[in-house]
């Protein structure tokens, strides 16, 4: 009689331990699922968070580096051409480029030879690259309201043309043959903000520059310097070592005249929205206090430290 009591007892256990055991592998599988999920939005949160120090810290020192070319100090010790230009402060690291308007082709100035030099740097062969710029034309048209006739469209153009300057570089990517092509290819070899049918060359980008080298004569749209900026294109990329993520910035700055002072920013640059502004080649090193000032170099050693 002991010893059944004995077998009833010992299959009671093994019983309630086999269902401990299933119950606890329930609650495993509801619980472990949302500690993960818990586990990995915090890592988002703070990816999103450190994303979004990067970027007001870039932002900042963007505004510093408009300053530093509206008041001209910038001009002589940063390339103006899209050349990248990079610093370190402690374990931050800080890339610059900055495009001087003068150096691009402007939608609403450029004549045909030039437009056209201007889409032969985008890929395009010498018909193609023609018809784009006799499209462009077109479409920017007669900015003469009482014209006689408005231009026709082409298949090259958008199906209507607007008659009227390019408000953005962007406008371009109504045109079929362009709908593809990157906005920010675009904006590195387009403009509308430096208001002249001329070029320099001396801060034309390596895209651009290229395609010159190229042509036999440029003629007289493409000249050697020219006077004043009145426009750059400034971007920013800033990184924690270690953490593979980057803040960047990026905008146009329109340098306002010397009895206004300053700049103002005419529109945020697509660029810095989509695209890495890592150094796609290597960089022109420097000290931050060269780049961004002692003050604010100072600022940044402080808080890097």
């Amino acid at each position: 009689m002991s010893a059944k009591r004995s077998g009833d007892e010992s299959s009671s256990a093994g019983f309630s331990l086999v269902a401990v055991l299933v119950f606890l592998l329930i609650v495993s599988a509801i619980v472990v699922p949302f500690a993960v999920t818990a586990k990995t939005r915090l890592l988002i949160a703070n990816n999103e968070v450190e994303q979004e120090r990067l970027s007001l810290l870039a932002e900042g020192l963007a505004n510093v580096v408009s300053s530093e070319l509206a008041d001209g100090s910038a001009t002589d010790k940063l390339p103006l051409d899209s050349t990248p230009t990079s610093c370190r402060s402690g374990e931050f690291a800080f890339d610059v480029r900055i495009q001087d308007h003068s150096g691009l082709i402007d939608l609403n100035a450029a004549d045909v030879h030039l437009l056209s030099l201007g889409f032969a740097s985008l890929g395009f062969d010498r018909q193609a690259s023609e018809t784009l710029a006799k499209a462009t034309i077109q479409f920017r048209g007669n900015a003469n309201a009482f014209a006689a006739q408005a231009e026709p469209t082409t298949a090259a153009g958008p199906s209507e043309n607007k008659q009227a300057p390019f408000e953005s570089v962007s406008e371009l990517q109504e045109f079929s043959a362009l709908a593809s092509t990157p906005s920010h290819d675009l904006y590195k070899v387009f403009t509308v903000n430096s208001k002249r049918g001329t070029l320099s060359l001396d801060h034309t980008p390596n895209r651009l520059r290229a395609i010159f080298a190229d042509e036999s004569g440029s003629g007289a749209s493409v000249m050697q310097g020219v006077g004043q900026a009145s426009a750059y294109t400034v971007e920013i990329a800033a990184s924690r070592d270690g953490s593979g993520i980057a803040g960047q910035a990026g905008f146009i700055i329109e340098v306002l005249p010397a009895s206004a002072a300053g700049f103002r920013r005419l529109s945020r640059n697509p660029a810095a929205e989509i695209v890495d502004l890592a150094p796609s080649m290597p960089s022109r090193a420097t000290d931050c206090d060269g780049l961004f000032g002692t003050e604010i170099a100072q600022i940044l050693r402080g808080w890097a430290s």
